[in-house]
């Protein structure tokens, strides 16, 4: 079993003017790509789950190498942006003729851990950047991950984050190796969140701290308010909390998750 590497989030935009790699944060499903004989012969989630039978879509791929381990996200787009609710959430099981058409899937790879009969985890991430976008073309099925890099290039991609209410971006260090299993310090995630002040219609303690029930207007539209307030055990009815999220689905905020 091959565990992959995980982001540390952060919360300090000073990361932003590191002289690091920069990419966008898809918000799709993790996939470690199994390549054999030019083509995809099988792709294991996060928790070493097998998920190519949800993507058929991908059984003629071909690759200018004879075998790999490439690690990205499986992510369906929709209006330029990758999309989790409504969009790679529905892709979990094997998919119906219909969904294939409304719900294409597509391989964002930005990491390559093995190459042929080589082992890279252990080479710097430029080198095995370098290495994807020698022998990858993208296609409508798979791209490299675009990067940026170089001065003030981290604060130029964030503000096109915050524009196109992107999840977050990637900041990775050129030089860090790829730590299996781990949660690197040399790979970091800044979310794009924000956040809404909620006047509190109702609550339900538990054991995390309290949930709160409200509707509140966002950008003139009436959004309902589900949100768990981690640590808060005082929270009353008519109280103002301000409440952080990642995103608004239909009527619904989307919480932030950690991983």
């Amino acid at each position: 079993m091959i565990e992959p590497m995980l982001l540390t989030e952060v919360d300090d935009d000073s990361v932003l003017d590191k002289d690091w790699i920069f990419q966008e944060k898809h918000n799709g499903t993790r996939a470690l790509i199994h390549v054999k004989d030019h083509k995809i012969v099988g792709i294991r989630g996060r928790s070493n789950n097998p998920v190519l039978f949800c993507f058929p879509e991908f059984k003629d791929v071909t690759f200018p190498f004879n075998s790999a381990i490439l690690d990205g996200e499986v992510c369906v787009f929709k209006n330029g942006k990758s999309v989790f609710y409504g969009g790679i959430d529905q892709r979990r099981s094997v998919p119906t003729p219909a969904r294939l058409r409304e719900l294409p899937a597509k391989i964002v790879v930005f990491d390559i851990l093995q190459l042929d009969n080589e082992p890279l985890v252990h080479k710097p991430y430029q080198q095995r950047l370098d290495l994807l976008l020698a022998h990858i073309v993208d296609t409508p099925l798979v791209e490299v991950i675009a990067s940026v890099h170089g001065p003030g290039s981290g604060r130029i991609l964030w503000d096109q984050a915050k524009k196109y209410n992107w999840e977050g971006i990637v900041c990775k260090d050129p030089k860090g190796t790829y730590e299996l299993g781990k949660r690197s310090k040399q790979n970091l995630k800044l979310k794009n969140y924000k956040f809404v002040d909620v006047p509190v219609e109702k609550t339900e303690v538990n054991d995390k701290g309290t949930k709160i029930y409200s509707n509140v207007e966002i950008d003139g539209k009436n959004i309902l308010v589900e949100a768990q307030q981690a640590g808060m055990f005082n929270i009353n009815v008519g109280d103002v909390i301000r409440v952080k999220y990642l995103d608004i689905v239909g009527d619904r905020l989307i919480q932030p998750t950690r991983w």
